[in-house]
């Protein structure tokens, strides 16, 4: 039989583990839905009321933008899974690296021109991913192990 702190040690990298493998899941299908749905946008029409059914037709039919829903669905069910046992005041901070992501696709797939004021947002953005890594991704003592909640 292990002790005890061994116990812990090996439910808290599991933890870890699990925690890095969700926050790049959440990352990956976020950053890539978006730039997908750009993509899928720029050989759309514009929008124009009187001939919604058109433009929504035009939607479902677009190849880009069904991968980008079907990844931004994706990072939904991704997200929802880590708020059972990760804070949200860790999964949101933590996963807003997607969003230097997004603008550096942005520039090299769909030519967008990034202002230096942008990229400042983003590096402060990147800073305070950086910091809200390094804090555990629960206020509790321990992560939270659903066999032991009560009823």
């Amino acid at each position: 039989m292990r002790p005890l702190n061994v116990a812990r040690h090996v439910s808290f990298r599991s933890h870890a583990a699990k925690n890095w493998a969700f926050i790049a899941v959440l990352v990956i299908s976020n950053t890539l839905g978006n730039l997908f749905l750009g993509l899928g946008m720029k050989s759309m029409p514009e929008f124009d009321t009187p001939r919604l059914l058109n433009y929504f037709t035009a939607l479902l039919t677009n190849l880009w933008i069904i991968a980008g829903v079907a990844l931004l669905v994706i990072w939904m069910l991704a997200q929802l899974s880590m708020f059972t046992w990760a804070d949200l005041s860790y999964v949101l901070p933590v996963t807003a690296s997607s969003y230097a992501l997004t603008a550096i696709l942005g520039k090299f797939f769909l030519g967008e021109h990034i202002s230096l004021t942008r990229w400042i947002g983003i590096a402060v953005i990147s800073m305070g991913v950086l910091l809200v890594a390094e804090t555990p991704p629960w206020t509790h003592l321990e992560p939270p192990r659903p066999e032991e909640e009560e009823p």
